[in-house]
């Protein structure tokens, strides 16, 4: 049985939001219709009202959600190759051996090249699917559940991570807040967030593939993050953009889809086909370029200790 609750603006409390845009399961096509609103002191988009905590697991189909999906071939070296890159880049800047913790680390594909590269790493993963392929596959310390049900000492952790991950928790400043408690003086976090103010999402409104709702609770602007990070009490180092074509792709699925075509037909056009993906990389790489593009990467810093 699934409980919706209402609540107030994450951000800054308020209770006077308005309606936004009327928003359903698009992925996978489970039951529902939800309201995504617009608070009208800050600005913040969220799901109001929105399945609870407890109920909230139903919408995430185990390894069949997509972010879980192994790859094979061509596309497992390529994904490979880049959580490579994203590692050496994480790590850059910190100290040899550091101790990285991933929230939302899903099966593991990003803690694994953090590994290699001699980082100390842990997982939190709320998934028991996705986390128990991380533990047996990977050989990796992931704890399955949610960040507030994990025991985790202050202050233990050079680097954090969150990989689309924020905007499913159902309070990202809790969250945010505690990411800092987590982090050691100087210690960096970042996270990846969907990004409403874009031109994919001004284009395809409802169809738009970063809403994934219900199980992206908050939808993100640059200011709204920049609030967020302020008010955690970190401070915002660096918002850049990401020029992968993704939603570019997978919203025109959801768009033809919304217009008749057949879910099979659609997807020759979405992300599973390579071709489409290459033909929207233009424009979604000049998306990023003019800092309007879906996908932003988040980067802060904690300046103090507790």
């Amino acid at each position: 049985m699934i409980t919706l609750e209402s609540v107030p603006c994450d951000l800054c409390a308020s209770s006077d939001a308005r309606p936004h845009l009327c928003v359903h399961d698009r992925m996978y096509g489970l039951p529902g219709e939800f309201q995504l609103v617009q608070c009208q002191r800050c600005g913040l988009l969220y799901i109001n009202p929105r399945p609870d905590a407890a109920s909230i697991g139903a919408y995430y189909p185990d390894m069949d959600y997509h972010a879980f999906q192994p790859s094979d071939g061509l596309k497992a070296r390529l994904v490979k190759w880049l959580r490579d890159g994203e590692a050496k880049a994480l790590l850059a800047e910190l100290p040899s051996g550091a101790c990285a913790l991933e929230i939302g680390c899903g099966t593991g594909d990003l803690l694994v090249a953090l590994r290699e590269r001699g980082a100390d790493v842990m997982g939190i993963e709320p998934n028991d699917a996705a986390a128990s392929v991380a533990r047996t596959q990977r050989g990796l310390d992931v704890k399955t559940g949610i960040l507030d049900a994990v025991q985790l000492a202050p202050a233990q952790f050079d680097l954090i991570l969150m990989k689309y991950a924020l905007e499913h928790v159902h309070s990202p400043r809790a969250t945010l807040t505690r990411i800092r408690q987590l982090l050691k003086p100087g210690g960096r976090a970042v996270f990846w967030v969907p990004n409403v103010a874009s031109w994919d999402a001004r284009l395809f409104g409802a169809c738009w593939r970063g809403l994934d709702a219900p199980r992206h609770l908050y939808i993100f602007t640059p200011d709204t993050v920049r609030q967020l990070v302020e008010k955690s009490g970190m401070r915002l180092i660096d918002v850049s953009y990401s020029p992968v074509p993704n939603d570019w792709a997978g919203s025109v699925e959801f768009w033809l889809r919304e217009r008749g075509l057949s879910q099979r037909a659609a997807e020759l056009f979405g992300v599973r086909n390579p071709l489409a993906m290459l033909a929207w990389l233009p424009i979604s790489a000049l998306a990023a370029v003019a800092r309007a593009a879906g996908r932003m990467r988040v980067v802060t810093v904690n300046p103090h200790a507790d």
